[in-house]
């Protein structure tokens, strides 16, 4: 019967689909498909019904059978009875080409700095606001920002039109007055030059400027023969290229050539800043389902961004977070881009997670300069101005034991029966100048070592105990990779230590670089860290004792009564700093800007194409049961 297949339905429905309520008709999905609930009235036929809906009646029967099971008939139509027909979706997603975006007037913003904020044109700004006065825009002035034209004005056309305008207000010849807003960054790189040639032409000892200084800026007759940056060549000959960053880049230059003819530089991406008094549009990506299986991390990883919101909230920012589940799909990502009003209408992104899903959300970012955060990634192949990698670059892992690696000490490399190779290459590479020695470690009841022979075979035996006594700083670096082995190396290490201590013999002061992939490991005694002085390199630093730290823990356990994980630090962290820059804006500075939402530090450098975290924290194990970072 079609009620009882009905019945059964809709209780389907309540525990298993999601269910989208529209005024006329209700829309329910059901395993991903969209149906339309359609009630049958006298003179509803198969035919009738597949004319009105847009599909063949064939699609209805299938829908009926995949929905309930059981094959239906035209003779069971029954009056007041549901039918769910497929629904028919457009060949094209529809979005609002009506809608305004509010946009309040900042102090120091003029209508061309907005119009380039949203690429849109000045002309669809004065068309959409006929009551502003264009020239002397104030404060807490409500704009219309039209949705469907933000995007399509590139920032050339903008500046033309701009250049137009301000030649009413030059003064003279090569000279130009200052307008609201306009700094000596804006100005130098409008008229060609870098900020040092524009301060020195104009004999300014610092970059502050006001508004009704006339400046110079005579080289803005003459181009530049050379190239500053990579835009400056594509500007010229892809007026219409649609191209991301990164492929332009390949196309332009190849092989050698492209090292020896540009330094990759920020290209002229200018991100919104939104002031106080507006409301910011965050889009939250994240596989919260992979392989149909809730993935627990990036749950975590919300949960923090979670508690960010409730922070910045707090602090008076107004922000709408929209979460899509990405399932670390490509293909969903593509979908979401093309289907979702809610990305087209960010402000910021955060995620995707992989690297190899980036790709479709940079090419919708770069059109209307929306950062995007990866909040996990160490990305390798993928360049464009509008990234941000949160993970510490794998580059500068080892910046911070510089002067532990400088030549400085002895560096003692330890091998097992079994070795983390691609550890050991690392640090060989940045050791290059430190006098290093190789040993063996074997362990048969007692523990011996040896030198290690080129072919990694045992040398001659070393007495451990000796060795330690030679006065010479030395960094030991256990290469080998299994628990067992790097346990009973540390526990060798620090009771020699504390035998020669206690026979009253100094022992050369030593350390231990230790791998963080130790702390996946669980037969290591964590108590000889700190009997051996172990520093460890880690992307993310947490120490559950710092105030910091307490305090998250303390609201993370009110909220979702389980302990926060380091995706839940780190989901913070992204919300925390990317919010606030959206409100205070990406200036000149940034490069130069420490964040520490936690406890962790981040500092974001603009490095081959990308802006990337060059942070690691440097954990230290001390003789005195305590962790020193840096």
């Amino acid at each position: 019967m079609i009620k009882k297949r009905c019945l059964l339905l809709v209780a389907a429905i309540l525990v298993a689909i999601s269910v989208a309520f529209a005024t006329e008709p209700q829309v329910v999905v059901f395993n991903g498909k969209k149906y339309v609930a359609h009630t049958i009235v006298s003179g509803d036929t198969l035919y009738s019904l597949a004319r009105t809906y847009g599909v063949m009646e064939q699609d209805i029967l299938d829908a009926a059978k995949e929905i309930s099971g059981e094959t239906l008939t035209a003779s069971q139509l029954q009056l007041g009875e549901k039918l769910f027909i497929p629904k028919k979706e457009d060949k094209k997603p529809k979005r609002s080409k009506s809608a305004y975006r509010t946009h309040i007037v900042e102090k120091g913003q003029t209508l061309y700095s907005i119009a380039k904020s949203y690429k849109i044109s000045v002309a669809v700004l004065e068309e959409d606001n006929p009551t502003i006065d264009a020239e002397a825009l104030k404060p807490g002035t409500e704009l219309n920002i039209r949705r469907s034209e933000m995007g399509y004005a590139t920032t050339e056309e903008i500046e033309r039109v701009e250049r137009e305008r301000s030649a009413t207000t030059a003064v003279e010849d090569g000279c130009h007055l200052v307008q609201p807003g306009e700094t000596v960054f804006s100005l130098s790189r409008r008229y060609g030059f870098s900020e040092k040639e524009f301060l020195e032409l104009n004999n300014l000892s610092s970059p502050d400027i006001k508004a009704g200084m006339v400046v110079r800026v005579t080289k803005s007759t003459a181009k530049s023969e050379t190239v500053d940056s990579p835009e400056s060549v594509v500007a010229d000959t892809t007026t219409n290229d649609r191209r991301s960053f990164g492929e332009w880049v390949s196309d332009l230059f190849t092989g050698d050539e492209a090292a020896d003819s540009v330094e990759l530089k920020p290209v002229d991406i200018e991100f919104l800043t939104l002031g106080r008094h507006n409301r910011l549009n965050v889009a939250l990506m994240l596989p919260f389902h992979i392989n149909d299986k809730v993935n627990n991390n990036y749950v975590d990883f919300y949960k923090g961004v979670l508690l960010a919101m409730e922070d910045l909230k707090a602090e008076g920012y107004s922000i709408d977070l929209s979460v899509y589940d990405t399932e670390h799909s490509a293909q969903k990502i593509k979908e979401l881009v093309d289907y979702e009003d809610g990305l087209l209408d960010a402000n910021l992104i955060i995620g995707p997670v992989y690297e190899d899903e980036l790709r479709y959300v940079l090419d919708l970012a770069e059109d209307n300069n929306i950062p995007v955060v990866s909040p996990l990634a160490d990305i390798e192949g993928i360049k464009s101005p509008v990234l941000f990698q949160m993970q510490s670059e794998d580059s500068r892992k080892y910046d911070k034991f510089s002067d532990v690696l400088d030549g400085s000490r002895e560096v003692v490399m330890i091998y097992a029966s079994s070795n983390d190779k691609a550890f050991a290459e690392e640090i060989k590479a940045e050791a290059k100048l430190a006098p290093m020695r190789e040993l063996n470690f074997v362990f048969n009841r007692e523990s011996y070592f040896y030198n290690r022979n080129a072919d990694g075979s045992n040398g001659a035996f070393v007495d451990i105990k000796e060795y330690m006594r030679t006065q010479s700083a030395k960094a030991y670096v256990i290469v080998a990779d299994r628990d067992t082995d790097i346990d009973r190396i540390l526990t060798t290490l620090s009771s020699t230590r504390a035998s020669i201590v206690d026979r009253g013999f100094n022992v050369g002061n030593y350390m231990i670089i230790g791998n963080r992939k130790w702390s996946r490991l669980a037969n290591i005694e964590r108590q000889s860290f700190f009997r051996n002085n172990v520093a460890f390199l880690v992307p993310y630093h947490a120490k559950r004792s710092d105030r910091a730290i307490r305090i998250f823990d303390g609201r993370y356990i009110a909220a979702y009564n389980t302990l926060p994980s380091m995706y839940s630090y780190r989901g913070y962290d992204a919300a925390m700093i990317f919010c606030r820059k959206m409100y205070e804006g990406f200036g000149e500075d940034f490069e130069n800007e420490t964040f520490m939402p936690l406890t962790t530090l981040y500092r974001f450098k603009y490095e081959d194409g990308i802006y990337v975290n060059t942070e690691w924290t440097l954990e230290q194990y001390t003789d005195h049961f305590c962790i020193d970072t840096r």
